[in-house]
């Protein structure tokens, strides 16, 4: 394993709660950044709509012109002033993860949910860019995991299987702190950082 800065790496489907994962984290004092944000950011420069898809093509784009690495670089780039761990959210391919395992002290944290769990959660964020229709989400959440996808295309499957922990979200809760997420990610944490 690397011996530099710790990086933690979030992959997950659609929906499973990497957010909320990510808010866990980042109350440790981890800095974050959003492989999301980093896609919306060049889209909204080259002046393209922010859809999912449109967020997924501009990802294997540019993992297919500058290698698979691409997105991880850029993350590190924004972070290398800071000296605290670090959580780059949403990995969606194996690429990534080989890159940040060269270039850090690297783990992987893979969320999922059942399917009809995350159809839910959709359909109550109700967020435009997510056009909630079943059979559009069906056809995202299958590329998303890499269903037809090219080698730098979407590969949220194979990263779950990869991971170094995974965590099964599949539970609605009122109180973050009262919640089984909130104590399997305390419990990664501590062994992570042996805290």
């Amino acid at each position: 394993m690397n011996t530099g800065k710790l990086v933690i790496g979030l992959t997950g489907t659609l929906l499973a709660g990497k957010g909320i994962v990510t808010e866990i984290l980042k109350s440790k004092g981890m800095h974050h950044v959003s492989i999301r944000e980093l896609i919306r950011e060049e889209l909204i420069k080259d002046n393209i709509a922010l859809t999912r898809k449109t967020m997924q093509d501009i990802g294997n784009l540019r993992r297919k012109q500058f290698g698979q690495g691409y997105w991880m670089q850029k993350a590190l780039d924004k972070y290398k002033s800071y000296d605290s761990p670090l959580i780059i959210e949403s990995l969606r391919n194996m690429g990534e993860a080989d890159y940040l395992r060269e270039h850090s002290n690297f783990v992987l944290i893979g969320v999922d949910a059942p399917f009809e769990i995350r159809w839910a959660r959709i359909k109550k964020r109700n967020v435009d860019s997510d056009l909630i229709d079943h059979d559009k989400f069906v056809i995202d959440d299958a590329r998303d995991r890499g269903f037809n996808e090219p080698l730098d295309g979407q590969q949220v499957g194979m990263c779950l299987v990869h991971a170094d922990f995974l965590i099964n979200n599949d539970e609605d809760f009122t109180r973050l702190e009262d919640s089984k997420l909130y104590r399997d990610v305390n419990e990664i944490y501590r062994k992570i950082t042996k805290k």
